[in-house]
């Protein structure tokens, strides 16, 4: 006599289908999110629409979140309204609400450290980042990882949900998280269910393009106890069990007999396995013994489905799921579970890959997946001992490594620079690495160490070295560094950061032909931070937009006030690419020129070389939108950025800037002397005005005149100078 069919399609569940997911941004710094939020402008998910929620404090969020349960990624500033509103609202979520799906990203400061008071090993939080170290790239490698692993963790949800209305699992085996321990408690079951004294009970799986004879006994007792790890084909021997087990694994369906049961479950759709239970017994079963059996078949099922649930879940917490490779929340676990002496011979490697994302954009993800399974082998087999090897980011490896060895540049010259073998085809990669010291910073929490090495690789990747180490002079710089972007935030805000204007002269008629407009910083200390201090700190927090806002304002300000003395000449403001590319970049600049009556023509924007050349893709189409309203576009510093001949001939630019460092050399240097020669006759050529920036000397005005250039700007004719001082080198000197 048999049961109905227990197949599959009995347990299928269906996840919903999503068109968009919901990203939530909680942060009461409006210049800050509104960065945040054009940083993820772009983002793409598998063809869906990202929504972007904001709020404000830490209460607007909690309304926001209880409207919207289906949010996906929260990014939670930690201090708010109040220096712990932050950690209340994680309370709020994980307790309160009881959304444990929704992935937190806390942001924070200070780099290489713990967030406050340990909140990382007391909350519930997915992610730790300083909001100094976050990129566009990473800020999208972000979202889209945890994207993912929401959207995982929904399904999974949803499935237990379905299975939970279902079917009422057995309470003695659903705490069995592991398919051994719970196929021998299965056994117990069955056996304390039929009061059996002899025969025995054997349980074995095997995928279903195996032959059953090589399925594998997981579990046994009784007489085929002696039988366990071995192949099924051990125990077939009867061939009325042959049958049975044959025609249980052909149907789908369990089989009753006199003497024995073959009981029969799938799990295909979730593990890929099937599962065979039987049952020996000595004597025939009663009907209300295979009644019993009936019902706790049913628990069984549910619980091959759990256990096969819980595996999922487990690697969805620590496999990133496209390449199989452990990710970040495993190895911060390894780190902490190690033992002292472990630690004392550890070291921590974080690998970055280079240019990675215009790899695949090329090649493809399937060819960047497989490469970077090609590295994680060569990574293993590069190191002599044991080494953890988890995916931080796409682009990003860390490691662990337990190599007495101390490791430099040198050392580690055959990773930094090598060749992959990718679909049976050398592909060369450029890696760069920062190393943390276990050893040196026993006080440091495993959070923390991945942090230090993650904001050391910034730092290596930002200053354009292949390695370097984390030591404390280093962790000494990042602190620095995130009081000085406290510092930067609180000027900006209280536009302590003003203008200084340097002019531009006509080398043949010493006549004022322009001024350029340079950001001043006196700290609030009493020093005078220098530019190329705070300016990339301002581009890599997201501050930059309104510092340029700020230094286009101060600007049109300076050109009225200079026109009250009858002095009408442009000012050239520095802006960088990536904000001109920005897409309400126009609107802003437009209204706030009108704001302030000033006329296109006498405002210029002035981009470095290399910043055109790294947004070359996008951002003509600007640069001429540019032109057409009469605003004249000057290409900084030319000369540095190795841009082509044919590529500069298609730009909307009006000027070159000629790189002082040539100015400075040009007499020392013929090479210098010739690219100078070469920079004046290609502007002439292509119909730009040409200036020169550095000139200090009256012999370096004399050379740039004998070479054809006409204008120039530098300490031989003036510093640069707040605007009252500005009006007081106008009134003396012209």
């Amino acid at each position: 006599m048999g049961l109905p069919d227990n197949n599959t399609e009995s347990f299928k569940t269906f996840s919903k289908t999503r068109n968009n997911c919901k990203v939530l941004s909680v942060e009461d710094d409006p210049d800050y999110q509104a960065a945040l939020i054009n940083g993820l402008s772009s983002l793409s998910y598998d063809g869906k629409d990202v929504e972007f929620l904001t709020a404000s404090s830490a209460s607007e969020a909690a309304t926001v979140i209880a409207a919207n349960p289906d949010i996906a990624v929260i990014f939670l500033d930690v201090v708010m309204e109040t220096d712990k509103a932050g950690l209340r609202l994680i309370r709020t979520i994980r307790e309160v609400i009881g959304n444990d799906l929704v992935r937190i990203v806390l942001l924070t400061g200070q780099p290489g450290m713990a967030p406050i008071n340990n909140v990382i090993s007391h909350y519930d939080i997915d992610d730790y980042w300083c909001k100094s170290d976050l990129t566009q790239g990473h800020l999208q490698t972000i979202v889209l990882s945890n994207l993912r692993t929401w959207e995982n963790l929904s399904d999974m949800k949803e499935a237990r949900h379905g299975m939970q209305l279902l079917l009422a699992s057995s309470q003695r085996i659903a705490s069995k998280n592991d398919i051994t321990e719970y196929t021998r408690s299965i056994l117990e079951e069955i056996c304390t269910l039929l009061k059996m004294q002899k025969g025995g009970i054997v349980c074995f799986y095997h995928p279903e393009e195996e032959k059953i004879d090589k399925a594998l006994i997981v579990a046994a007792c009784g007489e085929y106890t002696p039988f366990i790890h071995r192949y099924a084909s051990s125990i077939i021997q009867e061939s009325v069990l042959d049958e049975a087990i044959q025609l249980a694994n052909t149907e789908k369906h369990h089989v009753f007999l006199d003497g024995f049961s073959v009981l029969y479950f799938s799990n295909k759709e979730l593990d890929g396995r099937e599962y065979i239970v039987l049952v020996k017994l000595e004597r025939q079963l009663e009907s209300n013994e295979i009644n019993l059996l009936q019902v706790f078949c049913e628990n069984i099922c549910a619980g091959f489905r759990n256990v096969a649930l819980h595996n999922k879940l487990t690697e969805l917490a620590y496999i990133e799921p496209t390449s199989g490779i452990h990710n970040k929340n495993w190895m911060v676990r390894e780190i902490r579970n190690m033992f002292s002496w472990e630690r004392n011979r550890a070291k921590l490697l974080m690998i970055y890959v280079e240019d990675l994302a215009y790899t695949e954009s090329v090649l493809g993800a399937k060819y960047c997946d497989q490469l970077t399974l090609s590295l994680y082998d060569h990574l293993r087999s590069f190191f002599h001992n044991t080494v953890d090897i988890a995916l931080l980011e796409r682009d990003t490896l860390v490691l662990v490594v337990y190599d007495e060895i101390d490791y430099d540049e040198t050392s580690l010259e055959r990773i930094i620079h090598t060749n992959i073998d990718v679909e049976n085809s050398p592909h060369a990669l450029d890696l760069t690495i920062s190393s943390v010291d276990f050893s040196e910073f026993p006080a440091y929490e495993a959070e923390q160490l991945v942090s230090a090495g993650k904001s050391t690789l910034e730092r290596a990747k930002y200053d354009g070295i292949s390695y370097l180490a984390f030591s404390n002079e280093l962790a000494t710089a990042m602190f620095g560094r995130y009081e000085l972007l406290k510092d930067l935030r609180e000027a900006i805000s209280n536009d302590d950061i003003v203008i200084y204007l340097q002019p531009k002269m006509s080398l043949t008629t010493n006549a004022l032909v322009g001024f350029e407009a340079l950001a001043r910083w006196n700290h609030k200390n009493g020093g005078l931070i220098p530019p190329d201090q705070f300016i990339p700190l301002a581009e890599s927090s997201g501050l930059i937009d309104k510092l340029d806002q700020q230094m286009l304002q101060q600007s049109c300000q300076a050109i009225n006030a200079l026109k009250s003395i009858g002095i009408n000449v442009p000012i050239s403001v520095n802006v960088t690419g990536s904000e001109i590319i920005r897409p309400n970049y126009f609107e802003n600049f437009k209204k706030l020129l009108e704001d302030e009556k000033i006329p296109y023509d006498m405002i210029e924007l002035e981009i470095t070389e290399s910043q055109i050349i790294e947004e070359k893709s996008s951002i003509n189409t600007h640069l001429s939108v540019l032109k057409t309203l009469g605003v004249r576009v000057n290409v900084d510093d030319f000369g540095t950025g190795y841009s082509s001949l044919a590529y500069l001939s298609t730009l909307s630019v009006s000027v070159l800037k000629i790189d002082h460092s040539f100015v400075w050399r040009m007499e020392e240097s013929e090479k210098d002397w010739q690219v100078l020669k070469m920079i004046i006759e290609l502007g002439n050529s292509l119909g730009l005005s040409v200036i020169a920036e550095g000139i200090e000397t009256q012999q370096q005005r004399e050379h740039l005149l004998s070479l054809g250039c006409e204008n120039g700007q530098g300490y031989l004719f003036s510093k640069p100078m707040p605007l009252d001082k500005t009006i007081d080198w106008i009134k003396t000197c012209l």
